[in-house]
């Protein structure tokens, strides 16, 4: 009989791998976006921004190149992000033992309600189904995200005339298992997107004493319990790391 799962089981203690294992010569802008897109957009926008490549991270499948952008209160770092909550925390996690104080992600998302597509959403809440924030924080249903970013992303969204609406989202390991069932429920506990990563990443930045945010938008859909990928927030895609960069600054 199982009295326990392993996720409930948090430790506090530092990992025996530290996320600085590489010893790269690396120090990292204090702020860092995140950005859920295509590695030949990032790499363009960043050489149209006056970027360079300042390192990189590896992986088991690919290297992440970081670009320093310069900005106008400092320089600023672009780095893309892979899809799925451990992925994703795996390079959070190396960002913040380089340097970096503060993170933005930005990506396109789910939407469980009926919402148009390339909606600009920051995240106020997420819920925690999936396994990585459970190593990062004890356990718990929902996880509020920080305050003072939030914030100041309302002011940026104000500057810029766009709608501000703070949301909460199911963050799911099951891409594929996103039922009726589940759909109907976490919509019933107020959850208006759905992505892969936000409780991960903002759970390391809590158990490393960091700032995170995030702002998502809106691509495919679920709102009528059957799936419509519309065109994936093609349109938002460019538009993102525009918005991503600007915000970054605020933050």
């Amino acid at each position: 009989m199982i009295t326990s799962i392993p996720l409930t089981e948090f430790s506090s203690e530092e990992g025996l791998i530290s996320p600085d294992f590489e010893h790269l010569s690396l120090h990292l802008p204090p702020r860092c976006l995140m950005a859920f897109l295509g590695e030949k957009r990032i790499a363009a926008f960043a050489e149209s921004r006056g970027g360079k490549v300042i390192g990189s991270f590896l992986s088991l499948t690919k290297k992440f190149p970081l670009y320093e952008i310069p900005g106008k209160k400092g320089p600023l770092l672009l780095v893309q992000a892979p899809a799925g909550a451990a992925s994703a925390v795996l390079i959070e996690d190396r960002l913040f033992a380089y340097g970096a104080e503060k993170v933005l992600a930005i990506g396109c998302c789910g939407s469980l309600m009926d919402l148009p597509e390339n909606c600009f959403f920051p995240i106020e809440r997420a819920l925690r189904d999936e396994g990585t924030s459970y190593h990062y924080m004890p356990p718990s249903r929902f996880l509020e995200l920080d305050k003072e970013p939030l914030a100041r992303l309302k002011g940026y969204f104000e500057k810029k005339e766009l709608p501000f609406h703070p949301a909460t989202t199911w963050t799911s390991d099951g891409f594929f298992r996103e039922t009726r069932e589940k759909v109907e429920k976490r919509k019933a506990e107020g959850c208006e997107l759905v992505d892969m990563e936000t409780s991960a990443l903002a759970a390391c930045a809590r158990f490393r004493k960091r700032e995170f945010a995030e702002i998502m938008f809106t691509a495919d859909t679920l709102s009528s319990l059957s799936h419509d990928q519309r065109h994936w927030g093609k349109e938002s895609r460019n538009a993102a790391l525009v918005l991503g960069i600007e915000a970054l600054e605020e933050i």
